[in-house]
């Protein structure tokens, strides 16, 4: 038996009709913004329960126009895990800010506020926190961190709609902006690229509905320097209904992880991951092996046609394109140790009885 890694197709067999009305949309040719656009812009506002909603055409671009509406700048520091997909710092680069790097902690993989306090300076000018694999960055403590200190807060959700923070609201609500990627593995995931700003600030909501259409406030008046970050139509519509089935979608999840805690706990070689609280929503599940027998398991896994994936092998402040921006060595101890220890296991929604008996099989085969 094959097990995916992801299997972000399963939840298009929930929707009622789905290929006659996808094929009916692609035969009518708008493939580009238009109502099924805005009905979910609106569907989404409604559901985050946020003023403003601007779909993007990824989640790299959210992160990056999330950072020019806050106004960062050449020379700016900006305070980011290393332990995140490189989009979180690339777009900080892409400005020519510096990123400054934070270490994570290591039950829930998000930014170590102890750490980044202490790294927080006066060219400090905002926060990337990233809430990985679902996990809430604590992100109510450090909305009054960044208050108290002048300092703007872009949240990178892109692993995290659906999840909520200690105060019940989603994550991606709280701070100046939250940016949402609709990447099909997400657990709200589309058929291709896709993003999302979340803000109820007018003034950001406004520049950058701007700044994704080249500048644009009306056809031919461009404003401002823009960008081409449009969402497709026919990824609207897929992820409009997969919005509206969404707690179907969240029950689909929790059946896969209820199954890893209480299948999985009995094996003393790996840890399991652990939720903020009853409203975290995982995108990845996560376990964590020494890292003596990573490399063993793995290919067990890969022998056993198990997906699996190492998010992240290789730290951001450890890669090439880094070299040149990072003068000085950067020590990021519990980053660099759980970079050496994570594995993420198969898990998406809808997962078949078949395919847990036969995980769980494999797992009691493997010898560490």
């Amino acid at each position: 038996m094959k097990i995916s890694l992801a299997s972000p197709s399963r939840e298009l067999e929930k929707i009622d009709n789905f290929e006659d009305r996808f094929n009916y949309l692609l035969k009518k040719g708008n493939y580009i913004g238009g109502d099924l656009v805005d009905e979910f812009e609106a569907n989404l506002k409604s559901f985050l329960g946020i003023k403003y909603s601007i779909t993007l055409n990824s989640g790299t671009d959210a992160l990056l126009m999330g950072l020019l509406a806050i106004g960062i700048r050449e020379g700016d520091e900006v305070l980011v895990p290393s332990f995140t997909f490189f989009a979180s710092v690339e777009c900080i680069l892409h400005l020519r800010a510096v990123p400054v790097f934070v270490d994570i902690d290591p039950l829930n993989y998000c930014i170590d506020t102890d750490d980044m306090k202490s790294k927080t300076t006066n060219k400090t000018k905002a926060i990337i926190p990233v809430d990985l694999f679902g996990n809430d960055a604590n992100i109510q403590e450090l909305y009054k961190f960044a208050k108290n200190n002048n300092l703007s807060i872009v949240e990178d959700v892109a692993q995290a709609f659906g999840s909520k923070d200690s105060h019940n609201n989603y994550l991606g609500t709280v701070a100046d902006i939250g940016a949402f990627s609709f990447f099909p593995s997400k657990t709200l995931g589309g058929i291709g690229d896709g993003g999302m700003i979340a803000t109820n600030n007018k003034k950001f909501y406004e520049l950058i509905s701007k700044l994704k259409n080249h500048g644009q406030k009306s056809s031919y008046e461009h404003e401002v320097l823009g960008h081409n970050s449009r969402l497709d139509t026919l990824n609207a519509f897929v992820l409009n209904e997969k919005l509206k089935i969404f707690p179907e979608i969240v029950d689909g999840r929790n059946k896969f992880y209820s199954f890893y805690k209480e299948s999985l706990k009995h094996f003393d070689w790996l840890e399991l991951p652990r939720k903020n609280n009853k409203d975290t929503l995982l995108n990845y599940f996560t376990i964590k092996v020494q890292p003596k027998i990573r490399k063993k398991f793995l290919n067990f896994l890969d022998d056993n046609d198990i997906g699996n994936a190492v998010y992240y092998k290789k730290p951001i402040h450890h890669q090439k394109a880094l070299e040149r921006v990072l003068k000085n060595k950067i020590s990021l101890p519990v980053t660099d140790e759980m970079s050496n220890s994570v594995v993420s296991l198969p898990y998406y929604s809808f997962p078949k009885d078949s395919e847990l008996d036969y995980i769980l099989s494999k797992f009691i085969e493997f010898k560490p």
